[in-house]
């Protein structure tokens, strides 16, 4: 009977660990790609050496630019044609994936206003087909960069959440053109504002202090640094910081940064910011250095905001006394009930 309930508290001691510690898995795989986009070459390109259109317009000009779509396939495919104005992720990537984004309070002009294209196309199997895409140049003048990609993606391509295992499978892929005019190559004056901190969550478990950032100017930001710190407010205490280097930051666009308040897995997955008033910190620096700013932004947790996030992101970390408690109390019963049969014998 002791080996039974021995055997019993070790099973029961497993089970319980494995309820608490056991998570997802999710895994990308990658596509196979029987496709290619590329551009043919226009008159007024700026930079002959780069691969995407970098073009000098005039106020009202209109132009037609083509690129070829090749299906290296062995049947007919369908592709979908998207031209978006670039953004900047939270990796300070410049991306051309999303349409229709919100633009920013002075934008000017939106270079998804200024194009025409067929949103789909068919090419045959083994086979290339030409793509037009039709220029109207605003009326006015403007100054830098308006910024956007051609944005090719076949339609068949297997883009599920199929789990196998408990591992999550995506498979997508896209081509992406960069599209630029520019009136003139003359740089404008960087502005760079701080607008808000904020704190997020991600389907990750992810729990992340930002930073949104305003690129107030139709230019390209090259070689951004930021040096992020947030302490409790008229505090000098640093309680979390984050520094990263080599990012842009695309014309006219939001930059949201982020601080990770805890991590996705491991004992630090359960850190929480307590509900109060902190300060974020941001120093930048952008051009290699030749531009730089140092701005600050207070923000609040409430108890109401960490209740909602920690539905998204169970706070686990009075799990192990849990675990620890139910052991210890199985080990009491387990002795007592040996004892009594020890001593009815």
């Amino acid at each position: 009977m002791k080996k039974s309930l021995v055997g019993f508290l070790i099973f029961i001691s497993m089970f319980l660990g494995f309820q608490f510690l056991n998570t997802p898995v999710q895994a990308a795989v990658t596509p196979t790609v029987n496709y290619s986009v590329s551009p043919e070459s226009a008159t007024n390109q700026i930079d002959k050496k780069v691969g995407y259109y970098d073009l000098k317009v005039s106020p009202n000009q209109k132009e037609n630019i083509k690129f070829k779509i090749n299906n290296n396939s062995a049947s007919t495919q369908s592709y979908d044609i998207q031209i978006n104005r670039a953004t900047t992720d939270v990796n300070g990537v410049i991306v051309y994936n999303k349409h229709g984004v919100k633009p920013d309070h002075d934008l000017k002009y939106n270079i998804e206003n200024l194009v025409t294209y067929p949103k789909n196309v068919n090419v045959p199997a083994k086979s290339s087909k030409e793509v037009t895409v039709g220029i109207q140049a605003p009326s006015g003048h403007f100054e830098g960069e308006l910024l956007g990609g051609i944005l090719v993606e076949e339609n068949n391509q297997i883009n599920n959440k199929k789990k196998v295992k408990g591992v999550s499978l995506r498979n997508k892929y896209d081509y992406v053109l960069g599209l630029q005019l520019q009136q003139s190559t003359d740089t404008v004056k960087p502005d760079l504002k701080f607008d808000k901190a904020f704190q997020v969550t991600t389907n990750s478990d992810q729990i992340s202090v930002e930073g949104q950032m305003d690129n107030d100017v139709p230019e390209l930001e090259k070689k951004v640094s930021v040096d992020a710190q947030i302490t409790p407010k008229n505090s000098k205490k640093i309680i979390l910081k984050s520094d990263k280097k080599n990012m842009s930051i695309a014309p006219d666009s939001k930059f949201d940064y982020p601080v990770n308040v805890n991590t996705p897995s491991g004992t630090g997955k359960n850190k929480r910011l307590k509900p109060g008033t902190y300060t974020m910190y941001l120093n930048v620096k952008a051009n290699n250095g030749q531009n730089a700013w140092k701005m600050k932004r207070n923000f609040t947790i409430s108890s109401r905001e960490n209740k909602q996030l920690n539905k998204k992101v169970p706070n686990r970390s009075h799990d192990l006394w849990i675990i620890l408690g139910a052991i210890i109390a199985m080990v009491i019963i387990a002795g007592s009930v040996i004892y009594i049969y020890r001593k009815r014998r």
